[in-house]
């Protein structure tokens, strides 16, 4: 079901949450950043921002996780859990970033793999995403077979802005609808002239995105493109920072250490990690079969647009463009995988 709510009622809304529960929205870092953060309050929101220097993916999957304390006592070895996480809600993210965390939720509950530690916070996590009306020229997201400025994958609530300055809200999920029911007040039923201008905004929205690439064409290039000279020059300009993983709302590469701070007490830490760092693919011994910049950086093309097709039906990507912005020496993935032969 549909409904509407005005921009007013979006920041009573934004308030009433924050009541409950912690908020991360858009939110200004300094003068020309502006990230996910914990709100204080409503007026904390940036909401003319298009699309965050970073993701929302560091409020679910942590940047950095202790699993668990170890302890050493005159009893022997115990283990000390985590704290159970709290609920939050993400709120003001783009569909792109909101498909992102689909990817992710079927990357951790793969078959019988389930990573309990990503589950637990994604099942407290409430995403209420907004549509895109300025795709930036960087976006790509229309690629993608469920890619578009108005799409829901991923969302709990979507909201759509029409152009008398309310939203178009809509439900998803049980807790999408949830957070409408404990809310009625702020929200009106929706007529059906809404939702046609829902449809004409998608219209609108997906005309501006002019970069679209065929993927099905790409994945066909991608194995027998393996061994090809192209990746002996494409990698060239690549200075290793890892800038474009750090920002992907898909890549989830990690490492886990633990940490001893004496003879009694440690702890056991995730902590993310990217596929461009020589170190990543290090094992014991010292034998490292990625040891080239080549290498590393036709793995993380070759994982994105290859193998988790094969794994997953769908790409390792959103097309949100943020590697495009981020990277140092302006290497763009659309030229990258276009050049595949």
């Amino acid at each position: 079901m549909a409904y509407l709510i005005s921009k007013e009622n979006i920041k009573v809304l934004l308030d009433a949450l924050l009541a409950v529960k912690e908020v991360y929205a858009p939110k200004k870092d300094a003068e020309e950043t502006v990230l996910f953060g914990k709100l204080a309050g409503s007026s904390e929101w940036h909401g003319d921002s298009l699309l965050t220097h970073t993701t929302a993916k560091d409020k679910v999957y942590l940047q950095s996780e202790r699993f668990f304390n170890i302890k050493k006592d005159k009893d022997g070895v115990r283990i000390e859990e985590a704290e159970e996480p709290e609920e939050i809600v993400i709120f003001g993210c783009r569909p792109c970033d909101a498909r992102g965390f689909d990817i992710l939720n079927k990357l951790f509950n793969w078959n019988n793999y389930v990573d309990e530690y990503y589950t637990k916070r994604m099942e407290k996590t409430t995403i209420v995403s907004i549509s895109c009306l300025k795709p930036e020229s960087t976006c790509f997201c229309t690629s993608f077979a469920k890619g578009s400025p108005v799409d829901a994958t991923g969302s709990d609530v979507l909201l759509t802005p029409l152009k008398n300055g309310s939203y178009l809200a809509e439900t998803f999920t049980e807790k999408g609808k949830g957070l409408i029911s404990n809310n009625s007040k702020l929200f009106a039923e929706a007529a059906e002239v809404d939702t046609k201008e829902k449809e004409l905004f998608k219209t609108e929205a997906e005309a501006k995105i002019v970069k679209k690439i065929d993927l099905a064409a790409v994945k066909k290039l991608m194995e027998p493109a393996f061994e090809s000279a192209y990746w002996d020059t494409v990698h060239l300009p690549c200075v290793k920072c890892g800038a474009c993983t750090f920002v992907c709302p898909t890549c989830y590469c990690f490492d886990i250490t633990e940490k001893a701070f004496d003879n009694i007490n440690s702890e056991r830490v995730r902590s993310w990690d990217t596929c461009m760092n020589e170190l990543f693919t290090r094992m014991a011994g010292g034998v490292n079969p990625r040891t080239d910049t080549k290498k590393r950086f036709r793995q993380r093309f070759m994982h994105k647009f290859n193998y988790h097709v094969d794994n997953f039906k769908e790409e390792l990507c959103t097309g949100c463009g943020r590697c495009i912005k981020a990277c140092p020496v302006s290497i763009d993935v659309r030229k990258v995988i276009e050049g595949v032969k």
